[in-house]
């Protein structure tokens, strides 16, 4: 073997290991209930014999922790990934990376095209879940064509959607929750559109075509296509990629933009039913309304919603809706996280009054402006 190959041999062994330390801290006052910490991949591919099938997290008790390996589409492993749970202000929690033997984790995260149900794509995990619309809604005798999310509703931690789907009547809670939000042709629960010399510029079709990237038990991704349309005469592009982590009540949506512009005006939203209360800040909204698509508001419970875009312009009430409102450049991706929460959603899932809600809402901007700190030995 001549030198250089001695070299990068040694090399090779040194940078090989039997496991990762991970020291996880929290850098504020606050407590962080949970918050997925993600390890890029090339990182653990350094663990003697370790692959996608055999790795391992285990906690400061030597328990092992869900984990998860993440593609997002790609032939090769990207990031692998677990969450911190319940770290005090100030703390540092300890994580061990190794190979092992995989325990059966839980997995309440799932996602799929419904193709019974005219093309939706629903998605959830064991606090809440969301549904958009399809191509096949678009000619079905409803004819409904609209930018908007809907909301489903949970009081479980268990998968509802084919559930939901098989009975067929989910807009009467069966002992798990409910369809009590009305959507219709707005942005319902947090869509975004272009928003241009003050009006909303719906999009003129469904999504085009939906594929599941990664699912569970940690974290579901699914990417959305649309059909470009015209904005004020320049046809615009959509690709959406929507992320929903285990145990939290907020989406993360990555919205890329094409187009023939220099930027556009891009607004997410809430469309406003009949709002009980109203709370902002500098980087989010929070709403809790009645729930509006029943004929028993009163005996369902009220729903709360909440939108989180750093650097975004907050509109309380403007076309209907509430507003976060930030210009974006083509292909540029403009991030933000929508959420939903119901009172009803028993001990565990549900939400008792606004303040409660926005301590979810400021725990969710935690995460995104001061995220919990990372270091691998």
């Amino acid at each position: 073997m001549n030198k250089f190959l001695l070299l990068a041999a040694a090399a090779f062994m040194a940078s090989c290991t039997n496991d990762l330390k991970v020291e996880v801290s929290n850098p504020t006052d606050t407590k962080r209930n949970v918050e997925t910490i993600e390890i890029e991949w090339n990182r653990v591919a350094a663990i003697n014999g370790v692959t996608p099938e055999n790795v391992v997290v285990t906690d400061e008790q030597g328990k092992q922790i869900p984990s998860q390996v993440v593609y997002l589409d790609k032939e090769e492993p990207q990031a692998l990934i677990f969450q911190a749970l319940d770290t005090e202000a100030g703390a540092t929690r300890n994580f061990q990376i190794s190979k092992g033997e995989r325990e059966d984790y839980v997995n309440n995260l799932f996602g799929r095209v419904v193709p019974e149900r005219f093309d939706d794509y629903a998605w959830e995990n064991n606090r809440i879940a969301f549904r958009t619309y399809g191509p096949a809604l678009e000619t079905s005798p409803e004819k409904l064509v609209t930018s908007g999310m809907d909301i489903w509703l949970k009081s479980v931690e268990y998968p509802v959607i084919d559930i939901r789907y098989k009975k067929g009547d989910y807009h009467h809670d069966h002992g798990n929750g409910m369809d009590c939000y009305k959507t219709g042709r707005t942005l319902g629960a947090g869509a975004c559109v272009p928003f241009v010399d003050g009006e909303l510029k719906m999009m003129t079709h469904n999504y085009k075509t939906a594929e599941t990237l990664d699912m569970g038990p940690v974290r579901l991704t699914f990417r959305l296509t649309f059909v470009p349309y015209e904005v004020n005469g320049t046809e615009v592009a959509l690709t959406k990629y929507i992320s929903l982590d285990a145990n939290q009540h907020f989406n993360k949506l990555d919205c890329i933009y094409e187009g023939d512009f220099e930027t556009l005006p891009i607004a997410a939203g809430y469309v406003r039913h009949t709002v009980k209360d109203y709370a902002d800040s500098k980087n989010w909204f929070a709403m809790r309304e009645a729930a509006s698509d029943t004929k028993t508001p009163e005996e369902d419970g009220d729903i709360f919603t909440a939108l989180v875009l750093p650097g975004a312009q907050i509109m309380a009430d403007t076309v209907g809706h509430a507003l976060a409102v930030i210009d974006v450049k083509p292909g540029q991706t403009m991030t933000y996280y929508n959420g939903a929460g119901w009172s009803k959603g028993g001990e565990i899932n549900g939400i008792r009054d606004i303040d409660h809600w926005t301590y979810h809402v400021k725990q969710a901007e935690a995460s995104i402006l001061t995220p919990l700190t990372v270091v691998i030995k």
